[in-house]
Formats: C-alpha cells, structure tokens, sequence
C-alpha cells in the first residue's frame, strides 16, 4: 500500500477520466462556418486520439447527426492532404460541405475507384463514405482504395458498417487494420467504432413507428411461381433454381409489376437462348448463368455459390432446347393468369392514399427496390396530383419529365433566395428506388414507407435517415411498412432474415430505433458494443474535474457503494496505451457491457476504503497484467492471419540457416527486422505487397534488406508522444461494495 494514494471518490475519478480521455485532442465549436453541436465535438475527439494510436477508426453515428462535419472537424484536426472517396450521387453533397467547413480536400468516387481510376494526389489522410460499399475485398474499389490507403491516415464513415456479417466491419476496418482484423473479437472490433446511443437533445425528431400496413390477402400466384418447372435440364437442379424462385418471389412482394417485369424479361432470354440452341450453337457458360439466375437472385447466395455445375459443352442441347420450351410455356400461362386476376398494385396505391389523407400537408417518400413498382404506382396516383416518381432514369410528375435536382430541392431544407414553390408545383408523396436511401438530406420528408422489406436491413435504416436528421423542423418522422403477402412472407421468411441481419449489426454497433414493425422489431433497451463503450466515454467526460485538477503521481484508490456486486473499476497502462478493465463479481473483464455496469455502480456513495481489499485487488490486477503483457510480447495474431506473413517468418529462418556460419552475424539484424515486418501493424494495401515481396525471387540477403526496407516504409506506427510509456501499471481503482 505504500505506492497508494487513498483520495476521495470524486478525485479518483477524475484521475480514472484523464487516464483515459486524451484532452489533447480538443475540437474547437467552429468549423469554418458551422458551429458543431457537443455531440459532434465528442466523436471527433474520440476519432481522433483513435487514428492517431491506431492509423484509423470509424465513425458509425446513426443517420442524420452529422457525420459529414464531424468527419471534416477531424481532417481539419490533423491538417494533412485530405482525399474523401464517396458515391458520385454525394459529390455536390461534399462540395458544399468543404465550402461551409473552410476545408481543402481532392473528391475521388467509388465508381471511379472501380475502374482503377487514381486520384490527382497521395493524401496523408483519407475520408471513406458510405464504407459499407467497401465490405467485399475481391473488388476492383477494395483493392485501389486499400493501396490509396496503404500509408495515409483513415476515418471509414458510415451509418449502417454491419450489413450481414462480422466479416463485413472486420474487411472495412482492415483498410487500416490489415488482415489481423479478421482474427479480432466483436468487442475487440468495436473499440474501433465510435458510435453513441444516446439521441436526447440533438435537435432529430422523434421517430414514430415502423407501423405495419396490412393488404388483402387474395394475390395467391405463390402456388405457380413454385410450380414453374427448372430453367435448365433437372440433373444441374442446383441452387441456382431455388434463387430463381425466392428471386422471382421477392418481386412479387414489392409489386405485381415487378413480377410482371422480370417474368417478360425471363422469358425474352429464354426465347432467345432457344434461338441459339434450335440453330445447333452452344451456349457458353455466362449465358447459361445469366439464364439460370434471375433478376436480383444473387443477392440471397455469394456469387460464386451460384454458377451452373456443368460445363456448357457436357450439356445436351435437345435436352436444354425441351426445358427452355417447358419455361416458356409455363411462364405465358403465369402471366396470362396474372393479369386476367385482380391487380394488387391497386391496394398498395389504396393504402398509399391512406397515409396521404393521415398525413395532411406533409412530405412523404416511398421507397422500393424496384424501377417497375414506382412506375406502376406512380401510374395509379399521379392523377391526384402533387406525385412525383424517380428513379436512375430521371423523375416524373403528372406534367412530364423533371430534373432530378428539381425533385430533391423540394425535399431539402431551402436554400436563402431560392423561389417558394407553388401549390400547382408542389410533390408532396415521392415514390422513388434505393437510388436516394444513401447521403442525401431529405429532411423537409416527415413519413417514410417501405413498399417493400430488402434483403439487407441497412437499407431499411438508410431509408429513414433520410428524413430522421439533424436539424429537421418535424417533431416526429413516421413510418410506414407495406407487409408482404402473408404466403410469401412464409417462404422468404423476409423479416426473419431481417431480424437475423439485424441481431448481427445490433449487437456489435448498435441500430438507431426500430427498424421493423412490431412485434417483429429487435429487442428493444439492447445496445451495440460500440454503444456501451460511447455510452462509458460519456460518463468518463462527466468525471472530468472542471478546474485544473492537481496531478497524482500515484496509484489512487477510493470506494463507492451499490446494491449488489463487490469488485472494483481501475484503469491499467498497456503498450497500446490506458485500459479500462472490470471486476463486476465474476473475476477481470475487459467487455463494454462489464466495464459500462462498474462505471455505473462507481456513481454510488462513497466509503472509507478497506485497505486489505485494495491490496487484494491490486495483487488480482497484478497478476492479470503479467499475464496479458507475456501474451502481447509477441503478437503472432497478423501472422496467423496472412499467410504471406507466416510464409516470410519461414523464408527468414532459412535464410539464416542456408547462409555460412561467418556472414549470420551480419545477416542477423537484416533477419531481426525481417522478422519483425511479420508481425508489425499494417493496413490492406500494404499487405498486398507484402505478398508479392515474399514470393519475389531475389536472393537472400537482397531479399532481407527488401523485406525491411519495406516494413520501414509501410509499418503504421503508433503516436504515443505525450502519453505515459510505463506499461503493465495500475493506474487508479475504485473498489465497489455492496451496501
């Protein structure tokens, strides 16, 4: 107890808080012309001391907080050659976000980033928006970004990082990362995101919904579509076929005109591939696959699951030439039948009109996934007037073609001198695609409905963000689901697939509200990894002295009460920097949720502090540290993930042993840091090169000099200037007892 110093609750606190906030990274309110709201300031700062330990970090706040200036506060922190990768559909969105904030940055899209296009600069710091669309690293985007980023500074922004799987935030954060963060844990990935859950007092409405809207059940085509025999010779039955069919009955839950669309473009294929076969041609694997895959089916299945099994040339044509004539003949019935039959895109138009006449005066977007729904319900409403209909081919309203610009403008906040629209003019329902779910600031909108329920839930929280924003002059955003036919909704099992999606992102970063209709929405009260550590950031900010607080050049130590639980909050100095760790009854944890508790029960009321446990806890936390130091000495966890990595330790070690025994010596150093390029931190790109360094042919010693002079130039190290360098210390520690 002699290295102890026993304080108050409040100063052991403090000294827990400064332990653990660098106040270094101070974020001033004026960003060029905006003034950023306490929210903003905070993630700023947080994303700052993270990239500048880490190389990078990501910025998840829900839509319509701002991001955009917050990222910008962030860029303008470091003050580097700034590049922002983003959708072409966002450009103007940055332009005039860059003029507002003051700051300078070179605009490179995505699009362009898929065709290898290069950016007029080698930033030092990159912005990625919407880095959701980075979640895949076999695409042409991944690849050129990943060497864009290869040594810069990285801030990934993105509302919704989690569109699937773990693997989807773990292949974003190796832009920076590298492959080690596909060996991370959820938590370990989370410490990554900064992402609160607290929403009170940021001026965003309040979100009312999602309500579900029932439509007549007497649309019963599922019998058929499942009836429609396979579109290539039974024995290659594959997955492919079932795609088709989940493919053709998602479109039937958007709209009968959907389904209508794709059978006509089924069967032109169809007609077509018999063409060929009928004049003796073989057809080649990529016509087999796009015949076998319907419209939108790979979306349910990778890519690479669903390619026909048999090579075209095994295929007999007299056999594929009788299969084609039975989808044929099948898919003329079915579209007979459908519209012989009583059009539900009648009922969805009905219900639309509902939630106009509830909702009088305001603005209303309808989303969907598909060109043909916004067509064929545009086409049932536009004679009421005040109905605009847009998607990738432009907009239309009542009056003819408009320009999109046009459209938006009445759907964000007006701009100073711009002209008051007319009644004649004004659209107050907007049915539209996907195309306006991303980026835009929608915010004069106050009721959102999904006329369909996508396969990627993200889209569903990117739909109503537009809408749900900072700064809205709406109270409340409402929102709307058209439910699927009850017999499809059996077969798809759309919303479990959803709620299954939504359990994965809810649970490593958290959702912003409800996403599906009750009783179908995600437990609510649950919060994301990434939330519980915001949710311990903002307490720590709490606990921060208001003056000049002394320094305490000890380990501090102070108790609090609780209801339930003996055990103790303290923070622990590691090579990576300040760790909060916690003892909430069942031995030391690391986890948010623990750690969050242990915050918690420190705000009980103090006690005089039993010098036997404190020694106690110390010797637990002692012997913890031993233990997690000797595991961190040498971190095999980058090399274990890539095997060019392990591939390199092994051409090290025979290297030095192929070399005579009087040049080792020298050798030695050029081995050691060989070595150490295995194991040391760097991002994807770097990686990349990594693995054509380690199989280049070079001899020996020239390729050991390579391999260091390599890691000398593509090792991200860490700033830790200004941070104390003692590791493996107790820091502070509040006991916790029970009352």
């Amino acid at each position: 107890m002699s290295d102890v110093e026993v304080v108050t609750l409040a100063d052991a606190k403090a000294a827990i808080a400064r332990a653990m906030i660098d106040e270094r990274e101070f974020i001033p309110a004026q960003l060029g012309r905006v003034t950023l709201r306490p929210h903003q300031r905070t993630a700023a700062a947080r994303l700052t001391s993270l990239i500048s330990l880490n190389g990078g970090a990501m910025l998840a706040e829900p839509v319509g907080l701002g991001k955009t200036y917050t990222s910008l506060a962030v860029a303008a922190h470091f003050g580097e050659s700034l590049l922002i990768a983003t959708p072409a559909s966002l450009t103007r969105m940055w332009r005039d976000a860059l003029v507002e904030a003051g700051v300078d940055a070179e605009l490179v899209t995505h699009e362009a980033l898929s065709r290898a296009a290069a950016p007029a600069i080698q930033p030092r710091f990159v912005i990625v928006d919407e880095a959701h669309r980075l979640r895949s690293s076999s695409t042409r985007r991944y690849a050129r970004l990943a060497d864009i980023c290869r040594v810069a500074k990285v801030l990934l922004v993105t509302a919704t990082p989690v569109q699937n799987t773990q693997s989807d935030l773990a292949t974003q954060l190796a832009l920076f990362l590298g492959r080690g963060a596909h060996e991370l844990t959820e938590e370990e990935l989370a410490a990554y995101v900064v992402r609160d859950s607290a929403t009170e007092g940021r001026g965003q409405p309040r979100l009312d919904g999602p309500h579900r809207v029932s439509l007549p059940d007497d649309d019963d085509c599922l019998e058929a579509l499942l009836a429609l025999p396979p579109p290539i010779p039974a024995k290659d039955e594959s997955i492919a076929v079932a795609l088709l069919t989940y493919g053709l009955v998602h479109q039937w839950t958007s709209s009968r005109a959907a389904l209508i669309a794709s059978l006509g473009r089924r069967r032109a294929r169809g007609v077509a591939l018999l063409a060929a076969v009928d004049a003796g041609r073989q057809p080649t694997r990529a016509e087999l696959s796009a015949w076998t895959h319907g419209d939108g089916a790979v979306q349910l299945a990778f890519p690479e699951l669903v390619t026909v099994d048999a090579p075209a040339e095994n295929l007999d044509l007299s056999e594929l030439s009788d299969a084609l004539l039975r989808y044929d003949s099948a898919i003329v019935a079915l579209l007979a039948r459908l519209r012989a039959n009583h059009d539900p895109d009648v009922d969805r138009a009905n219900a639309l009109g509902r939630i106009r006449v509830q909702h009088p005066g305001e603005r209303i977007i309808a989303f969907c996934q598909y060109t043909e729904t916004v067509h064929a319900l545009w086409s049932l409403l536009s004679r009421e007037g005040g109905v605009a209909a847009l998607t990738a081919r432009g907009a239309r309203v009542a009056g003819g073609r408009l320009s999109r610009d046009d459209v938006i403008a009445q759907f964000t906040p007006p701009r100073a001198g711009a002209r008051p629209v007319g009644a004649v003019e004004r659209i107050d329902l907007l049915i539209t695609t996907d195309l306006l779910s991303e980026g835009l600031n929608l915010q004069e909108a106050s009721v959102i409905v999904h006329l369909d329920l996508p396969w990627n839930p993200a889209r569903l929280d990117q739909r109503v963000g537009r809408a749900l924003r900072l700064g809205s002059r709406h109270d409340v955003v409402t929102v709307y689901t058209i439910a699927p036919p009850a017999s499809a909704e059996r077969m798809l099992q759309i919303e479990a697939r959803l709620r299954d999606k939504l359990s994965v992102a809810q649970h490593t970063v958290g959702i912003a509200g409800r996403i599906l209709p009750s009783p179908l929405a995600a437990e609510s009260g649950r919060h994301g990894l990434a939330e519980h550590i915001g949710a311990v950031n903002a307490e720590l900010r709490r606990w921060l002295p208001l003056g000049n607080a002394c320094e305490i050049s000890h380990c501090v130590a102070a108790s609090a009460t609780n209801d339930s639980v003996r055990g103790f909050l303290a923070v622990v100095r590691l090579a990576d920097g300040a760790r909060l760790v916690a003892d909430v009854g069942a031995g030391i944890e690391t986890g948010a949720s623990s750690i969050q508790q242990a915050v918690a029960f420190c705000n009980g009321p103090a006690i005089e502090v039993d010098r036997r446990r404190v020694c106690a806890a110390l010797e637990q936390l002692r012997a913890w540290l031993a233990t997690r130091i000797a595991a961190e000495t040498i971190d095999f966890r980058a090399a274990s993930a890539a095997r060019s990595r392990r591939t390199a330790l092994a051409r090290v070690a025979q290297a030095l042993a192929r070399a005579p025994r009087h040049q080792r010596s020298r050798l030695a150093p050029l081995a050691a840091a060989a070595r150490a390029v295995a194991t040391a931190p760097m991002a994807e790109g770097a990686e990349r090169i990594l693995d054509m360094l380690v199989e280049s042919q070079l001899p020996d010693e020239a390729w050991l000099r390579s391999l260091a002079t390599f890691g000398e130039l593509n090792a991200r190290p860490r700033d830790t200037s200004g941070r104390a360098s003692t590791s493996g210390a107790v820091l502070a520690i509040v006991l916790l007892e029970p009352v």
